[in-house]
């Protein structure tokens, strides 16, 4: 994979029409912006850290986001590994350059697992032996990238002076 390509994003709309579907189109608009950071970039960019010593990285937040897309993955009570690539964390920590592309497509796996997993679930019912219901995780969920996309700002910037949403 020479470069990652930019994706387009929908505008979530001002008047939804409901509750689930604010929520929904709140985190897809999340989740594009997140590869938005990442779009036109080499991997050999995408891997690169913030500001030593901290471990931050383009690429390092898309493997753990990955990760963190778990949290809907628990309704369709399968296990996890099977999208997470077998060479160690999931982590911001470890990266390499080589595996970019598969770590793109473990994202994608498991963004679409995750909607898959939801699909038709109320949001009030609970997570799998646990006591979050699917709303709170919906606004866990819009949090946790809304805080990453905020760092992928900063780290798109310092690598080629990109700003924008």
């Amino acid at each position: 994979m020479s470069m990652w390509t930019m994706p387009e994003r929908r505008e979530p709309p001002i008047n939804p029409t409901d509750e689930r579907a604010a929520l929904e189109d709140r985190l897809e608009f999340q989740r594009t912006t997140l590869l938005m950071k990442c779009g036109g970039l080499k991997p050999e960019q995408l891997a690169l850290r913030s500001v030593p010593p901290s471990p931050l990285s383009l690429l390092g937040l898309v493997r753990h986001l990955s990760g963190v897309e778990a949290w809907f993955h628990s309704y369709d009570g399968q296990p996890d590994h099977q999208y997470f690539w077998d060479y160690g964390s999931t982590e911001s920590r470890e990266v390499d350059v080589a595996r970019a592309a598969d770590d793109l497509a473990s994202y994608q796996a498991s963004v679409a697992r995750s909607r898959a997993a939801v699909a038709g679930r109320g949001l009030d019912e609970a997570s799998p032996g646990e006591e979050y219901t699917l709303r709170w995780i919906y606004l866990h969920m819009i949090e946790e990238y809304a805080r990453h996309n905020g760092h992928a700002d900063f780290l798109r910037e310092r690598i080629d002076g990109a700003t924008g949403e």
